[in-house]
């Protein structure tokens, strides 16, 4: 396991366990603090430039939002990292799909989402063909809509079936 590690760092990347903990600690800090805690951060200070930059740029655009904001970008983001890496992929696959979509469109498909995400696993697919999904989503909604449900788990507790 260590040497998957060395080896990531070659490759300029974190480890994904220390990024998240490295984000998470960041996150509940002021500007200024979240400069000095990079720069005394031997991970980061590993990482190449540009992911660097990268990195300082998404935490600019993060100290820049409301507070409602930031509370959906926590959502958002505890949700992609429960996902597997391949449930990562699809959604990295299905995102651009997604930000294609009108602004307003883009709000009611996730609305849908969320309501498709609180049904039980049973009833999830009886939703998707409805005949109000069916009329209210164009065609590249739904198929935004059933890429979105591949995402969810199967059982409502959040466990993978043994």
């Amino acid at each position: 396991m260590g040497m998957g590690r060395g080896r990531m760092m070659r490759q300029g990347r974190m480890p994904p366990h220390r990024a998240r903990n490295l984000l998470q600690r960041l996150q509940g800090l002021p500007p200024a603090e979240q400069e000095r805690v990079l720069k005394n951060d031997p991970w980061f200070q590993r990482l190449p430039a540009l992911r660097q930059a990268r990195i300082r740029e998404n935490l600019g655009r993060w100290n820049a939002m409301t507070p409602q904001q930031k509370e959906i970008f926590r959502e958002r983001q505890q949700i992609l990292w429960s996902l597997s890496p391949r449930q990562r992929q699809e959604a990295r696959d299905i995102f651009p799909q997604w930000r294609s979509l009108a602004p307003e469109r883009r709000q009611e498909v996730m609305q849908a989402f969320r309501h498709l995400r609180d049904l039980p696993p049973g009833q999830r697919q009886a939703f998707l063909s409805s005949s109000d999904v069916q009329q209210r989503f164009s065609p590249q909604e739904r198929d935004v809509l059933h890429g979105l449900a591949h995402l969810l788990p199967d059982r409502p507790d959040g466990a993978s079936p043994q």
